[in-house]
């Protein structure tokens, strides 16, 4: 039998294809949903999932009521396109999609003459579980804040590492963006003396705390204090997740198993989505109702990482694992 969340998953994987405000019904009139009249229970799950919606939508009846047609308007179809893909995110288990109102925050740090204000702004939104782990994931978006540092602001540095601490910068994006002028920006300052000015020193203090970051992930080597090359996947080193070619390697109670990497991204996928319905992941465990024999080894591998570090959200380090096996 199929589960509840397989029959979304097919509901919204024909409906995104065949329809999802991409047919234009009539000038203006785009469809959402087509779903056959005489199928109640496709209908009543049409209309559980548009009962959450916030955009303006209405229905009605072909001619010859063979279908039921769930549409909206040109005004408000880049919303109802834009639901619709999260939706789908949240029903398969990936990671949210950047909000649009997160997306603006984002360039307004770049730019912002207060960055520090705006870093809090985000810290603010993690701490309440709005947003997780590498919110900050373009290349661009990295480049820039990286370049920023350079200006040498005070309040900047400040803002940096408050992204920094709440792991809102991608990791692996930052490591390959980063360069050895980045690196010796923060070893110079670092290196200088003590300063009476309070700004300034506290550009220091926050600069240290940025290099120990990057230390405890890896991107720069102890060693020489320069941009550590012999890793590819700082999260897989904080982690500690072995992956070779296309398989995982997982300690396990004391016994090492291999699994591969779609069945190990089929399990956190399977822990996030039961997440975004509500569940504790300090409740999960090989058990539960949507667990089976398949993702088993996977999730209890992954327990023990997320379990380990009790520091971070379960939806952080579900991130990071993911991350951690990323190609």
């Amino acid at each position: 039998m199929e589960s509840d969340d397989q029959k979304i998953l097919t509901f919204l994987s024909s409906q995104i294809c065949d329809h999802g405000a991409q047919a234009e019904l009539a000038p203006g009139i785009w469809i959402l949903f087509a779903v056959p009249a005489a199928d109640p229970d496709a209908n009543a799950l049409a209309q559980s999932l548009l009962a959450k919606a916030t955009f303006i939508h209405d229905s009605g009846i072909t001619e010859d009521e063979q279908w039921i047609i769930y549409y909206i308007d040109s005004l408000n179809r880049p919303s109802a396109m834009t639901w619709l893909q999260e939706v789908n995110r949240i029903s398969i288990g990936q990671v949210r999609s950047v909000a649009p109102a997160h997306q603006a925050l984002i360039q307004e740090l770049i730019t912002s003459a207060k960055p520090h204000r705006v870093a809090q702004d985000f810290a603010a939104l993690h701490t309440r579980g709005e947003i997780c782990a590498g919110l900050i994931c373009k290349p661009a978006e990295v480049r820039a804040l990286l370049d920023r540092l350079h200006q040498c602001e005070p309040l900047f540095f400040s803002a940096f590492l408050t992204l920094l601490t709440h792991q809102l910068i991608d990791m692996l994006v930052l490591h390959r963006q980063l360069l050895a002028e980045d690196i010796a920006l923060k070893n110079e300052i670092v290196a200088g003396g003590l300063s009476r000015d309070p700004f300034l020193q506290s550009r220091q203090d926050a600069a240290g705390e940025i290099r120990n970051i990057l230390l405890r992930f890896q991107l720069i080597n102890p060693i020489d204090q320069q941009k550590n090359i012999a890793i590819t996947n700082p999260y897989a080193v904080y982690l500690e997740v072995v992956v070779a070619g296309d398989e995982i390697t997982a300690p396990i109670d004391g016994v090492t198993v291999t699994v591969p990497r779609g069945i190990f991204l089929s399990a956190i996928h399977a822990i996030r989505r039961n997440i975004y319905r509500g569940d504790q992941f300090s409740s999960f465990d090989t058990q539960a109702p949507w667990m089976n024999e398949k993702i088993a080894y996977s999730f209890r591998f992954i327990k023990q990482r997320v379990d380990s570090r009790s520091d971070l959200a379960p939806l952080d380090t579900l991130y990071m694992l993911e991350r951690a096996v990323s190609e």
